[in-house]
């Protein structure tokens, strides 16, 4: 759904379907990505004063990873925390979700605000967190606090739908189910608009705009089983590349172990298997021999989510053949008391519904790849990237994984930040019209000249194509990683980019809901994605966190502590290493097998 406000923008009405003119909408700034960073910041830049737009593949609010957050954690003293608390937030972040790469001032400077800004202001909309009966907020009982509304796996839900009436509420233009294809430069190299498809409506529009923020999330389908979504094929990585952008540590990639395996139709739902609200417990992972390999509550308790550590062990477990990652291995509540099961954990009807219940029974788990903890390289505390006029927030970016309430903490910033050094006027020149031209006629060519230019040759369906350039990535770029594989997967796409995707044909031409016209334009972003991220990962010669090379079986904080920055010259890579600045914590050695380290 499209909804335009003449006063906020001006547009070109498009003839009817066949005609060239492309319709064109000018605002202040756009941004990419209907989540809880981009909702955040498309809202601050309005009450500051300008003039946004907000396009999202999906439904505002209601696709993507922020309706997924189950809680949000407290990252300071509040809520009845107290200093070590705080401390022991601050260790979550550095050590066990960033492993060490990350700008800790910027964890610092997040955490205040949530503690100041976020959690007072959630309130105050309705967003009521879950309470004991003493009137106090339920939290976890771990040293990192966190808190849920009302149930744990229901809190993004709520939060999300709070922002889109908000969105609603202030008039601020909302152009939904709508798919960004390509960022428009002028003759300086500044980003200064985009092209996109309204693809419900099978109609082109291009946006002028003095900047662009990109915040289109961390969690994207580079393989088949995947906690994104359908519409998080690595657009905003994509696009951002195209317009030569850097981007740091793609190659850093979180994955839950705590899935449900089955029904495949399942795998974005979680088998929670960290610290709970209202108890000390956490859920206990077990062997095919029954023997319990995880609890957070006993192997991780300074941190709120130690996916790494859990990807570590199962791992350790998968290579002496007691589990697997496609499965053959099991989560289990059991031991929690049951009250607390039912008070707090959403994930109750769940096992219900696999005739399980929730108190007593073992589920099978396995794998799914999680959030990307890498992404386009930007300064932590403007949010600004290597290209003048793109922004990011948000997961997308590479200075933090995780957290609806971090996230959120971005879009605030990067509106700060452009209120105070937006251009008076747009940039967009000559060049960025011939951009508009080729642009259109490249999406239109997706959608109906491959079949001239496959003549003679057996078209595919871009599903197909989409598909491939997953088991692709299942194999190059799965737990247990080697240069090896990595290299043999770079030449499979290769491959791919020269002999499949120009015979990708839609089945249908039609423009109005052609998902397979939709598809095709995933595919050629998903296999640029693919690709940079296996040349990032090729130049990381260590382990960490859930990166595992069987070549390089070892954290190196002497070498490998700091970013890894890629960027795209035509189809040439350059690559830089930056250091990141010291913190409060530090690593504590200067290279370490990669199983002993606990983080």
């Amino acid at each position: 759904m499209v909804t335009f406000h003449s006063a906020v923008s001006t547009i070109h009405d498009r003839p009817e379907e066949g005609a060239t003119a492309m319709r064109v909408i000018d605002c202040d700034v756009v941004v990419v990505g209907g989540g809880g960073a981009g909702t955040y910041a498309a809202l601050r830049l309005h009450d500051l004063g300008l003039k946004p737009m907000l396009i999202s593949k999906g439904l505002v609010g209601k696709s993507g990873a922020s309706i997924m957050a189950g809680a949000v954690i407290v990252g300071s003293k509040m809520l009845g925390g107290n200093a070590q608390n705080a401390a022991s937030s601050l260790e979550f972040f550095a050590k066990y979700y960033s492993h060490f790469l990350v700008d800790q001032s910027y964890l610092a400077a997040a955490g205040h605000w949530i503690e100041n800004t976020f959690y007072p202001e959630m309130e105050s909309l309705g967003l009521l967190f879950s309470r004991e009966a003493d009137g106090q907020i339920a939290m976890s009982h771990s040293p990192v606090r966190w808190a849920v509304a009302p149930m744990q796996g229901q809190t993004g839900i709520l939060l999300m739908d709070i922002r889109r009436k908000q969105l609603q509420a202030r008039g601020i233009p909302m152009h939904e189910e709508c798919v960004v294809t390509a960022l428009l430069r002028n003759e300086n190299g500044e980003v200064c608009g985009l092209t996109a498809l309204d693809y419900v409506r099978g109609e082109m529009f291009a946006v002028h705009a003095k900047a662009v923020v990109m915040a289109t999330g961390h969690a994207d389908r580079m393989v088949r089983r995947s906690t994104g979504t359908r519409e998080q094929t690595g657009d905003g990585i994509a696009l951002a590349l195209r317009a030569g952008a850097e981007m740091t540590n793609l190659e850093m990639q979180f994955w839950h172990i705590s899935d449900f395996a089955h029904p495949p139709t399942w795998q974005r739902l979680h088998i929670y298997p960290n610290p709970l609200v209202g108890t000390d417990q956490s859920s206990r992972v077990y062997n095919a021999q029954g023997e319990c390999f995880f609890e957070q509550s006993r192997d991780a308790p300074a941190a709120l989510a130690p996916y790494t550590l859990q990807v570590k062990r199962l791992t350790q477990q998968v290579l002496a053949g007691k589990a697997h990652f496609s499965g053959g291995y099991y989560t289990s509540y059991s031991h929690v008391d049951a009250e607390v099961l039912r008070r707090y954990q959403y994930a109750g009807s769940a096992f219900e519904k696999l005739g399980l219940d929730i108190t007593r029974d073992r589920v099978e788990a396995r794998t799914t790849m999680h959030y990307r903890q890498g992404g386009i390289e930007s300064d932590p505390h403007s949010m600004r990237t290597s290209v003048d006029g793109l922004w990011v927030a948000g997961g997308v970016g590479a200075h933090v994984t995780g957290s609806l309430a971090v996230a959120i903490y971005d879009g605030g910033l990067v509106a700060e930040s452009i209120a105070g050094s937006l251009p008076d006027r747009h940039r967009h020149d000559g060049m960025t019209e011939q951009q508009i031209r080729a642009e259109e006629a490249r999406v239109e060519g997706v959608r109906h000249r491959a079949a001239d230019s496959a003549a003679g040759q057996q078209t595919l369906a871009p599903m197909h194509v989409k598909t491939g350039i997953w088991d692709v990535m299942d194999e190059a770029y799965g737990l247990i990683k080697s240069g090896n594989t990595m290299r043999t997967g770079l030449a499979r796409l290769a491959a791919m980019r020269e002999r499949e995707l120009p015979r990708m044909t839609p089945p249908s031409a039609s423009r109005r809901f052609n998902t397979a016209w939709l598809d095709a334009l995933d595919a050629h972003n998903l296999i640029d994605v693919c690709e940079v991220t296996l040349q990032s990962a090729l130049k990381r010669e260590e382990s960490r966190g859930s990166f595992y090379r069987t070549d390089f079986p070892y954290v190196d904080n002497t070498a490998w502590q700091c970013k890894n920055i890629v960027a795209r010259d035509g189809s040439a890579y350059r690559f830089r290493r930056e250091r990141y600045p010291e913190g409060a914590i530090a690593p504590g050695f200067e290279r370490q097998e990669y199983f002993s380290v606990p983080w």
